[in-house]
């Protein structure tokens, strides 16, 4: 390896946990203003996926002008069907699921997703697990009981809600990286995600009307929307592509881990929340399948 690759996948490196830093970040943005400013999903998400579709969608148009079009010329229902299913799905039950836990919670149930799609890999392809799989899927499975219920069968120590849009959460994840994966091969990650999510924040708009709810926005609550349009969607969108080519995609879903690590330290450190140390103990169980997936597909 040359002098060159080792740069590239450095700087890589540095760009993919800056991006999964950023999404940590505006979790925690998004859970101060819901737990603490009384802001809740059906108000935030709309405004965020509008905002942050419609500049997207303006950088496309001046990058590829009319050709920025042509998803929907071509490939419009499946573009509807990520849209509503993959991205408007997954960004719902996301900030759904930090209101009724918190961001940390949130973001390490998020990662269950990677179970899910080895699951579906193994059923598309007809086969079953290997040993790794087999492993990440009881590690998987022990560390959601560990976080739901610290070891205590017959009861919850999260809330339902937390627990159901967490899952939910992860399935959603799971359809939005599955489902587009024709689409941004052939339209590119820009046009596939920056349609998908205007239009889904108009779908949301129409659906929830959110200047129809009360909402006593401050300047604090205006910053933390801003931070979660520009810091947690825009740049680390952008950001993450980019470190992925540059890094290699299987290092890149290790380094993903950054973003419930951010999360969590965060949730910590500036909003005072208290992790019992099986919580601690569930996020490793979970969070260690990445590592365990991601090295088989690079040793295979």
């Amino acid at each position: 390896m040359n002098d060159d690759s080792n740069k590239n996948i450095t700087l890589g490196t540095i760009i993919v946990l800056s991006a999964g830093f950023m999404w940590g970040f505006s979790g925690v943005c998004g859970q101060y203003i819901m737990q603490h400013k009384g802001i809740i999903p059906s108000w935030l998400i709309p405004y965020r996926l509008v905002f942050a579709g419609l500049i997207m969608v303006i950088v496309g148009f001046g990058k590829q002008g009319k050709y920025f079009l042509n998803v929907w010329k071509k490939d419009y229902l499946r573009l509807l069907i990520f849209t509503l299913f993959g991205m408007t799905f997954c960004q719902f039950s996301y900030f759904s699921s930090i209101a009724a836990s918190n961001a940390g919670t949130a973001t390490v149930l998020q990662q269950f997703s990677i179970i899910l799609i080895m699951l579906y890999t193994c059923f598309k392809n007809r086969k079953l697990p290997n040993i790794k799989e087999f492993i990440s899927l009881f590690l998987a499975l022990i560390g959601a009981f560990l976080i739901a219920t610290h070891g205590q069968v017959n009861c919850l120590v999260m809330s339902t809600a937390g627990l159901f849009w967490g899952l939910c959460n992860a399935l959603a994840v799971t359809l939005y990286t599955l489902i587009p994966v024709k689409l941004i091969k052939e339209y590119g990650a820009l046009s596939v995600t920056g349609w998908a999510m205007f239009v889904g924040g108009i779908v949301l708009q129409i659906l929830f009307r959110p200047w129809t709810i009360e909402m006593n926005v401050d300047f604090q609550i205006l910053l933390a929307v801003t931070v979660i349009i520009i810091i947690g969607t825009i740049l680390p969108f952008s950001m993450y592509l980019k470190g992925v080519v540059m890094a290699g995609a299987s290092r890149a879903a290790m380094l993903s881990n950054m973003e419930p690590l951010t999360a969590t330290v965060l949730t910590a450190l500036l909003l005072g929340e208290n992790f019992h140390i099986l919580d601690i103990v569930g996020a490793i169980c979970i969070l260690s399948t990445i590592f365990i997936l991601s090295w088989s597909n690079q040793k295979n």
